[in-house]
């Protein structure tokens, strides 16, 4: 009989919590800062139901794309979903409707609020079971800030002063935060969108310009919390990316396809690779496969084809990722579609550069941006919010960086994201680590990042196999 302490409270905690071959007499602790509303995380956590942006943030991917499973759940609730949905603004219904005519609701682009709630009855049904079996089961809501092995047992401290002691522990916490940028907090900007909505719709609704810093995920959220507060002909929103352009948009088509990569073995180098994969991506292009297909079917390749398959040295290993990630980018079609045709219209803009500061006036803020030849300019807008994501510098959670503090876990050279151990283990015996920070696992270098439900369920299922 064991004692089994599971931190975290997002999907990756879920599927660590599914494999851990728990058996009758065991005993499961879950601690998390919204532990109670396990498998939610950050990515899928419900708004309160007078918010006009409930249901606004929408899926990166069609939904058969994050979960077989899902999908069919939606398809099986879409009467349901049509009534919540119906009157709300953006109109989802609307842009979801042609891919429901051609009889394709698995490929829709849903509100992340429904997948937590799919979540969110996989997670009863979960606990039920495990409870059925004789394992005891305890939710904590608090924030693990430290860990240690005293006696054979591991003991983890939380923020409220509580100390859990287990003889296994899975850590599973969120990305690192938002890399901060030089005047991010100030009167007329937020560090990051999630928490400061009401805050960021003040300004939307009294007209002001909204800048991101960004052109990913982050910031077509921000675009879509602004579409659900005023029309769109009142909107003025800008964004600024380092390419200057709007991530394409993950169409899916029937029937479905994924691209199947032929790659050769034994690249000496990384710029060797990457030849050999854009010539992939080139073919696959030229025979009619789209984004969306090229991109779930190298995730689908690199998932069951380590890159050391392909690059033995794992210095050179390291470079490619930064590349794929670019070559393999996508987003939410829906939101991708409008910010495309907003711009069209003059209503919104993306701005090439990379942004340096942000200075406050008396009523408005003014962005510095330096662009590719290293000269500032600046733009004066009404109001900024930071959607830049994680950076080499950014800030992880408490344990996290007591954990790398004491070497249990460590930051990968190259791209700074985090290295652990085989299955998951990390220097700390009996301690399993994995986020979306995690760019390393063993000998192997990821290949695509892990901000991906089913790559992070994937990796957790391996880690127990």
């Amino acid at each position: 009989m064991r004692t089994h302490l599971v931190i975290g409270d997002g999907i990756t905690a879920v599927a660590f919590i599914e494999n851990s071959g728990l058996v009758s007499g065991d005993a499961l602790i879950i601690l998390g800062e919204h532990a109670s509303q396990l498998g939610r995380g950050a990515a899928y956590a419900g708004q309160a139901s007078d918010k006009p942006w409930r249901y606004a943030y929408l899926l990166n991917s069609p939904a058969d794309d994050i979960d077989s499973a899902f999908s069919r759940w939606l398809s099986e609730k879409w009467d349901d979903i049509q009534e919540t949905m119906r009157g709300r603004s953006p109109d989802w219904l609307k842009a979801a409707q042609p891919l429901v005519d051609a009889g394709d609701i698995y490929g829709v682009n849903a509100p992340r609020e429904f997948y937590g709630d799919f979540v969110a009855e996989q997670v009863e049904e979960l606990l039920a079971k495990l409870r059925d079996h004789g394992v005891s089961v305890r939710i904590v809501d608090d924030v693990a800030n430290g860990m240690e092995r005293v006696d054979g047992q591991l003991r983890v401290r939380t923020e409220s002063g509580h100390t859990f002691t287990a003889d296994s522990v899975d850590v599973a916490p969120g990305g690192p935060e938002t890399l901060r940028i030089p005047g991010d907090d100030g009167p007329f900007s937020v560090d990051t969108l999630f928490g400061h909505e009401d805050e960021i719709a003040e300004h939307i609704k009294r007209g002001a310009e909204i800048f991101c810093i960004g052109g990913n995920a982050a910031m077509l959220d921000t675009l879509r919390l602004c579409q659900s507060l005023i029309p769109d002909e009142a909107l003025r929103f800008v964004a600024c990316a380092p390419d200057g352009e709007v991530p394409p948009a993950l169409i899916p088509r029937l029937p479905r396809k994924l691209t199947a990569p032929e790659l050769s073995t034994g690249h000496a180098t990384a710029d060797s690779f990457l030849e050999d994969v854009r010539q992939a991506i080139s073919s696959a292009r030229e025979s009619g496969d789209d984004t969306r297909e090229i991109r779930a079917g190298f995730r689908a390749h690199f998932l069951d084809h380590g890159m050391s398959k392909y690059v033995a040295d794992q210095q050179e290993a390291r470079q490619i990722p930064i590349t794929l990630r670019f070559w393999l980018r996508g987003g939410t079609r829906d939101t991708i579609l409008d910010m495309h045709d907003l711009i069209a219209r003059g209503k919104a803009s993306i701005v090439k550069g990379i942004v340096v500061a942000i200075e406050h006036e008396s009523d408005h803020a003014r962005v510095v941006m330096r662009d590719e030849e290293g000269e500032e300019f600046t733009r004066e807008t009404g109001f900024v919010v930071n959607c830049a994501g994680a950076g080499a510098n950014s800030a992880y959670d408490p344990l996290t960086e007591q954990m790398l503090k004491n070497g249990w876990i460590k930051k990968c050279p190259v791209n700074k994201g985090l290295s652990i151990g085989e299955r998951c283990l990390t220097g700390l015996p009996n301690v399993r680590y994995l986020s979306p920070s995690v760019t390393e696992i063993g000998d192997e270098v990821m290949a695509m990042p892990l901000y991906d439900a089913h790559m992070l369920r994937t990796y957790a299922r391996r880690s127990y196999a």
